[in-house]
């Protein structure tokens, strides 16, 4: 009998991650669910059900010796990732001309520095399973705005960072794809309007299961076969 696939989801406790590790689970994958919050954790645990969740772990993704915990944690479970999912991110505005270097660290250390650090120590059971790392960017990649320069170059970063690696993995067998969705119904876009002064109206937004199904299908290609960049945007004018 051919054992379940194994998915890794970071930011599982809600909003995209959390869609992510269902429509995984759905599928027939057993998923390892990181996050903020416990409570919330255990909330998207329940909802999959536990013959699909292969465990979970709370982590800063700022801090690099919870990382390290973290990857020594999914290690004891599972010998082979076939997918890597990043889908936590830290978003913040900056103000006009601010310098703000408390803001750059905070950004650049979830943003950048965790993703690189996770596939990094996961390498090795990647690619046992030659598998595929999913990194959930944004489409601020393609446009500009007011009080966004660091979490634009963050997202930047994380691009550059996909782009080059994308070869070293495909080296041993390992797949890399870029996802860039628009605005998306998340509580961290409910946050994001109340700071703009807008109304927050989820209806004109991507759904996180959507974009859910999207990682599922990606995750089913061909194995002679990569995509590496999707950008993806609501149809409905906002």
């Amino acid at each position: 009998m051919k054992a379940s696939r194994v998915a890794v989801v970071s930011g599982a406790s809600s909003g995209i991650g959390a869609a992510t590790a269902r429509a995984l689970a759905a599928a027939g994958v057993r998923v390892f669910l990181i996050g903020r919050s416990a409570a919330r954790l255990e909330r998207t645990a329940r909802r999959i059900g536990p013959r699909r969740v292969l465990g979970r772990q709370v982590c800063r993704l700022e801090s690099v010796p919870e990382l390290r915990r973290l990857a020594r944690g999914i290690a004891s479970r599972t010998r082979r990732v076939d997918i890597l999912v990043h889908c936590a991110g830290q978003h913040a505005f900056t103000g006009r001309g601010a310098a703000d270097a408390q803001a750059f660290d905070e950004l650049f250390a979830v943003n950048v520095r965790a993703p690189y650090l996770l596939t990094a120590a996961l390498l090795p059971q990647l690619a046992r399973a030659r598998g595929l790392v999913v990194f959930v960017n944004s489409s601020v990649v393609r446009n500009s705005g007011e009080g966004v320069a660091l979490y634009k170059a963050s997202k930047q970063a994380l691009q550059g960072f996909a782009d080059s690696v994308r070869q070293d993995l495909n080296r041993r067998g390992v797949r890399a794809v870029s996802l860039y969705p628009g605005r998306t119904a998340t509580p961290s876009m409910r946050r994001i309007y109340a700071h703009e002064g807008r109304p927050y109206r989820p209806r004109w937004l991507l759904r996180p299961q959507d974009l859910a199904d999207l990682v599922r299908s990606l995750s089913e290609l061909p194995a002679g076969m990569e995509v590496t960049d999707v950008f993806v945007r609501s149809a409905v004018p906002y």
